[in-house]
């Protein structure tokens, strides 16, 4: 099981056991999941964006759309087309995980959403505040 898989299974053990959602756990999973991969992929464009055209203003280019917007709805289909079929397998893998390991990939859970939340911050305030100097 790689790391996205397990973080899929956290995020699925999540939905079902704490929250107690009974009706689409699965689809909240795999909308978390796909959040998580987005933001992940946002300061990655941006910095490829400031390479390649040599601006800071990110303008809208793909058929109109916001490239962020775009950026999302990319890693909600991926996302849905690999784990909606796998979750059972991944789920009854993810149980016979010992104690030990899952503790230490919770923390690399919790570190990859901080740095997550942390690049995205960094990077909007560096690209807004290139936009209003």
């Amino acid at each position: 099981m790689n790391f996205f898989e397990y973080l899929y299974c956290r995020l699925y053990w999540w939905n079902t056991e704490v929250i107690k959602e009974k009706d689409i756990p699965v689809y909240y999973s795999i909308m978390g999941i796909a959040v998580f991969h987005g933001f992940s992929v946002i300061p990655i464009f941006d910095v490829l964006y400031l390479w390649i055209f040599n601006s800071y203003h990110i303008e809208e280019f793909i058929f109109g759309l916001n490239p962020y917007l775009t950026i999302g709805v990319i890693a909600v289909v991926i996302d849905f087309l690999y784990f909606r079929n796998k979750q059972t397998v991944l789920y009854k893998q993810f149980k016979k995980i010992p104690k030990q390991k899952k503790k230490r990939m919770d923390i690399l859970c919790i570190i990859y959403i901080a740095s997550i939340i942390v690049v995205n911050t960094l990077s909007m305030f560096y690209f807004r505040s290139k936009n209003l100097g």
